[in-house]
């Protein structure tokens, strides 16, 4: 009877023992399957763009099974872009999603990201002198040929007339406006109609500067009958002055990004076109990239990817962001 207590409590400890060895390897499987955690620091928090970057980022998080979180400064700050780094390599991030929007101050912070073996993927803008697995963002000459594209077909039906256009950009030295505005030009180039640039300035992002631009480049310049936009701010400064100098019948208004105020000039039919960013896709393949990285050691197949451009009227203001999602 002794002998059979003492085979009892032998079972039972045996059992113990593997259920408790069970229960550690199953704690290592859940360690190991613990999902990603992929963070995105935007260069601004509350922007209607960025705003469709973190809607494509969001998507691709639930899509792959992988947690994350999106963070950043409500103004273009690039320490706080890089506290926010820091405080996702300190929170065990395994991936990063940004924009090096100042490369000098943010280097220092993408070499630690390196070090520490988490990947970086870059959106909206590149610093070669920074380690990232990839880019994505829009192709500026690619957008510029597309824009042109458009122009080309909205005047075809007017008879194409002679263009004399007015080109409006954030600084002389924006890297992203003059190699849009290029794409413009040289794509517009052979114009059945001809085509001449009466003028190219700068607003310094300031909305109140591109209005009295504006102003006083119609008054000097009365044969011009186009607008091209390679600023955000450029569609409703222009749609604003034309409305007041009534000149809506006589000047076309092509403006960049799908903001709301520049959508509701389109609407009332004095914005003719906008070239919509691809931003969605700046998120969500983000993630994708990433995810592959991380879980298969899948390099991405190029560094730069385009995210794609689409040029927007009310003919097709309907199905463009299902377009630019697919």
């Amino acid at each position: 009877m002794e002998n059979m207590k003492k085979i009892v409590v032998t079972l039972l400890v045996m059992v113990s023992l593997l259920f408790g060895m069970t229960s550690v390897f199953a704690g290592d499987g859940e360690e190991e399957e613990k999902p990603l955690n992929i963070v995105f620091v935007t260069p601004l928090i509350a922007h209607p763009v960025w705003d469709v970057a973190r809607e494509g980022f969001e998507d691709a998080l639930a899509e792959f099974g992988v947690e994350g979180s999106y963070v950043g400064p409500q103004g273009i700050d690039p320490a706080e872009m890089v506290n926010q780094i820091e405080l996702a390599l300190i929170s065990g991030a395994d991936g990063i999603i940004s924009m090096p929007i100042a490369p000098t101050a943010m280097r220092p912070v993408f070499k630690k990201c390196a070090e520490k073996g988490v990947p970086v993927v870059f959106v909206g803008s590149v610093d070669p002198e920074s380690e990232s697995i990839a880019f994505i963002g829009t192709d500026e000459a690619n957008l510029g040929r597309m824009g042109a594209d458009g122009i080309k077909a909205h005047f075809a039906e007017l008879g194409n007339p002679p263009l004399k256009a007015y080109i409006q950009q954030s600084t002389m030295d924006a890297s992203f406006a003059n190699k849009a505005r290029d794409g413009y030009l040289a794509a517009l180039a052979d114009y059945a109609g001809g085509f001449e640039l009466v003028l190219n300035e700068p607003n310094n992002s300031d909305m109140v500067i591109a209005m009295q631009k504006m102003e006083a480049v119609f008054k000097a310049y009365p044969e011009i009958n186009l607008v091209i936009g390679v600023a955000g701010e450029v569609g409703p400064a222009a749609a604003k002055v034309v409305s007041e100098m009534g000149l809506r019948d006589k000047i076309t208004i092509i403006a960049i990004d799908d903001v709301a105020e520049t959508v509701d000039w389109l609407k009332k039919g004095v914005i003719y076109g906008i070239m919509a960013q691809n931003f969605y896709k700046m998120g969500n393949y983000g993630v994708e990239l990433l995810v592959d990285y991380l879980r298969d050691g899948k390099k991405p197949d190029k560094y730069l990817n385009d995210s794609g451009s689409i040029f927007v009227t009310m003919d097709n203001f309907d199905s463009y962001t299902d377009a630019l999602k697919e």
